[in-house]
């Protein structure tokens, strides 16, 4: 009996981290997505790395608007791409507590000499 409980408050705990743990894994995650938008608008206008980082978020479910994200291109093709948003800790239906994240590339045009 006491080897079955100490198994239910391991497996609670690693329940616990994992739910608290889960919004930072999502940030790094979208961290990917915006360079990789930054990226791909070093190439493109920011329209099209808008669409770009629209699509991507659309198929990963995530609901931003225009205003949540920033994107700016200058002369020099540098891309800037910004986005903020707020994420929930939630155990049982309940927010425990919400999240606030900005995150943010900035990605130069990369010109191949042979």
């Amino acid at each position: 009996m006491k080897k079955l409980f100490s198994l239910a408050i391991i497996v609670s705990m690693i329940w616990f981290v994992t739910i608290l743990v889960r919004p930072y894994w999502d940030r790094y995650l979208l961290q990917l997505d915006i360079a990789e938008a930054a990226i791909y608008g070093t190439k493109t206008n920011e329209y099209e790395a808008r669409k770009f980082l629209f699509k991507k978020m659309k198929e990963k479910r995530r609901s931003i608007t225009v205003k949540d994200v920033f994107i700016v291109k200058d002369e020099q093709k540098n891309v800037y791409v910004k986005m903020s948003y707020t994420d929930e800790i939630e155990i049982a239906g309940r927010t425990l507590m919400q999240v606030q994240f900005t995150v943010h590339a900035i990605e130069a045009e990369t010109i191949a000499h042979l």
